[in-house]
């Protein structure tokens, strides 16, 4: 059991990294082309995706069930649908690379995952 924790602990360190490695070029390909307001509001975005993917992952290792993983989905959502409109309408940040940072940082998940 130990041995199969441990390699989940390692899965979600790879796939985090890997989004936080996608989340700095979307967001350095923005502040080139755009300017640093746009890097700021593409790190968030992908920073976003990023903190979830971690919640995911710990929500995962400490799961005393089927009914916890739901609720770790929920909250997740939930949380997304919080940040995500945090980012856009209380901080001001351009939605364009916020958006496109998640949508990148949120398909490397999935694309890492896959590669396993």
């Amino acid at each position: 059991m130990i041995f199969v924790a441990e390699q989940l602990r390692k899965g979600v360190r790879r796939v985090l990294l890997f989004q936080a490695l996608l989340t700095l070029l979307v967001a350095a390909a923005f502040g080139v082309t755009r300017g640093r307001y746009n890097f700021l509001s593409a790190l968030y975005g992908g920073a976003t995706a990023v903190l979830l993917s971690g919640w995911l992952g710990r929500g995962v290792l400490r799961s005393t069930g089927l009914g916890s993983l739901y609720a770790n989905a929920i909250t997740r959502y939930g949380a997304a649908m919080l940040f995500l409109g945090l980012g856009m309408g209380v901080i001001k940040l351009a939605p364009l690379p916020l958006i496109v940072a998640f949508a990148v940082a949120q398909f490397g998940f999935l694309a890492e995952m896959r590669s396993r």
